[in-house]
């Protein structure tokens, strides 16, 4: 309750977590503050509004007459300076404070406070750590969602992205995608530094298999990112023990050089975006229904249009269509939200409507004709997804083939949890497209990382299932990739367990790798045949060679006197990728041969 005094207590307990940090080499991204310290109003979980026992509140006795002004107030500013000055005196010291991170969240708050504002005060603050921090730790923040923010990401004063995601659909590909977006957008390492495949909770029930939190993990860790996702709700992951998850990932991982080097994303031959239209009815198909999951990111700026053939089109439901249905007040954020099928008689319609901000007003076309109308009244006086309709909505559709949508014509948004499509008749995509596995990967000086993900099982999609098809002939095509052949090494990403082998030449600038049979997920080591080659003799007469193969990868090198008889000559485990060997036991045979043979 006092800009001055700093607990003790408090202070003890981060000296004890930095003193188990450098004991177990971990490293400690140190975020000082969060959105709720300017908040107003009890968000979903009845707290984080901690505006009004804010010290800098001016109620308080402090400098600040409202929000924004802790961004351009000279006196809060002097204050908070004083602050972080104490900060970098008590653990700057420390080799594992990995960065200062300003915020958490701080856009959560964006409706209170000045964006301008809040840059300029990032820009003011880090040049300032610049100056004070004698050991130059990195500096960062953090936003909600993954929208650009360059009034944020282009100071220079910010050395790398945060960003959070929360249930998005196909993680692992989208994870990359984003990451990829925003290295090459702001040229700065990113990190997923909060993940979940729910922002409401652990979301166990949805993805019991833990299928979705894996390919977030993985998406992070391949799609370019300075690490895995980190994931939230850890209090879950300690209670459950779902550690092995991250054992699995570090096996793997860590037999390559990922983490040192310079990695780049990988090109893929793949057309992972199924068209928006449905095409021709197949013959004797018989009726089915499905229900859409839908995507809960705020904001999130999708096409807003699926096809729906077979139920597999659940799947790419939360990649193109959103909870929140806005109207006029944030016309930005307005997407259309719309599918295609073939109906027979008595189809429907139904929407799982959850709560609702503001006169929202909810309307159903098919074909362009308005099928269904509604006003929807704020029930709760909040404006938070609370459940407060908790309400089924039934519309019935017309046979044959059709466009139907849902839109708003009212001014805020409504929340859907999702809609279910009845009586629907299996068709093919238009262009006969057919949903292809979903890999990303990364390039490295020795190797290449991939993860594949299985045609649909891309989160949500058939995450409760307890067993999933397994995929047989598989392949998938990298593109640009340089001429010659290549090994890959296959293993299961729930449990690091080897499961094959593939070889591949490249040429034409691709290279099609045959993938082992899986379910959900693989995870591949690809890299060229190991090569063993003489190098001149020392001056000793020992004989010297350079022996070049995979980060990590475990060789017996061999010899032998007539190609017919090999002795071991050495167990080797390399660790940089490029080795000199030599050999001063040499006898007078008139001919001395070398092999490297891998030790699986």
């Amino acid at each position: 309750n006092s800009l001055g005094r700093y607990r003790q207590d408090h202070a003890w307990q981060l000296d004890y977590v930095f003193q188990l940090a450098e004991q177990h080499g971990i490293y400690l991204l140190l975020c000082l503050d969060y959105h709720g310290m300017f908040e107003v109003t009890p968000d979903s979980w009845g707290g984080n509004n901690l505006w009004p026992s804010n010290p800098y509140n001016a109620t308080n006795g402090g400098p600040c007459l409202n929000q924004n002004a802790f961004f351009t107030n000279s006196t809060a500013m002097t204050v908070y300076q004083k602050r972080l000055r104490y900060l970098i005196a008590r653990y700057g010291y420390s080799p594992n404070l990995l960065a200062w991170q300003f915020f958490n969240e701080i856009d959560n708050e964006y409706s209170l406070l000045n964006a301008s504002d809040v840059a300029t005060w990032h820009a003011q603050m880090g040049s300032w750590m610049r100056a004070q921090d004698p050991f130059g730790h990195l500096l960062t923040t953090s936003f909600t969602y993954v929208e650009p923010h360059p009034e944020i990401w282009t100071l220079p004063q910010m050395d790398y992205v945060c960003v959070h995601s929360y249930g998005a659909a196909r993680p692992a590909a989208a994870l990359s995608s984003t990451i990829q977006d925003l290295r090459q957008k702001y040229g700065k390492p990113v990190l997923v530094d909060e993940y979940g495949t729910s922002w409401q909770g652990w979301n166990r029930a949805a993805d019991p298999y833990l299928r979705g939190f894996r390919q977030g993990l993985w998406g992070g860790a391949l799609g370019g990112s300075v690490a895995n996702s980190m994931p939230w709700f850890w209090e879950n992951i300690y209670d459950e023990n779902d550690y092995p998850v991250f054992a699995a990932l570090g096996g793997i991982l860590n037999r390559t050089g990922w983490g040192h080097g310079s990695w780049t994303n990988i090109l893929f031959h793949a057309v992972l975006t199924p068209p928006p239209a449905v095409g021709n009815l197949l013959t004797n198909g018989q009726p089915f229904s499905v229900t859409l999951p839908l995507s809960t990111s705020w904001g999130a700026m999708l096409s807003g249009q699926l096809a729906v053939p077979d139920a597999g089109a659940a799947s790419f439901a939360p990649s193109t269509l959103n909870c929140f249905v806005h109207g006029t007040s944030h016309a930005d954020l307005r997407i259309p939200f719309q599918f295609s099928a073939w109906f027979t008689n008595n189809a429907r319609l139904v929407m799982h409507l959850n709560s609702v901000s503001w006169n929202s007003i909810l309307v159903v076309r098919a074909g362009g004709v308005e099928l269904y109308r509604t006003n929807l009244p704020n029930l709760d006086g909040g404006y938070s997804v609370t459940n407060e309709y908790n309400l089924d909505l039934p519309v019935n559709l017309p046979p044959g083939k059709r466009l139907v949508e849902i839109v708003n014509l009212g001014a805020d948004w409504f929340y859907l949890d999702w809609v279910r499509l009845e009586q629907v008749l299996p068709a093919v995509y238009s262009n006969n497209w057919q949903p292809p596995c979903e890999p990303i990967g990364l390039s490295g000086p020795r190797e290449a990382l991939l993860y594949v993900v299985a045609p649909g099982t891309a989160f949500p999609s058939g995450a409760t299932n307890a067993t999933l098809p397994i995929q047989a002939d598989q392949t998938i095509t990298l593109s640009n990739w340089p001429a010659g052949d290549y090994l890959a090494e296959w293993y299961d990403p729930a449990t690091a367990q080897l499961v094959g082998y593939s070889r591949a030449t490249a040429g034409s600038s691709a290279l099609i790798l045959a993938l082992p049979g899986f379910g959900g997920d693989l995870a591949g080591v690809l890299y060229p045949p190991p090569k063993l080659m003489p190098l001149a003799p020392e001056q000793s007469g020992a004989f010297q060679f350079q022996f070049d193969c995979e980060t990590g990868g475990r060789y017996w090198i061999e010899t032998s006197s007539n190609l017919t008889q090999w002795v071991p000559f050495e167990l080797f485990t390399n660790v940089t990728g490029t080795s000199v060997l030599s050999d001063t036991g040499v006898d007078h045979a008139p001919s001395r041969y070398y092999r490297a043979r891998q030790q699986r």
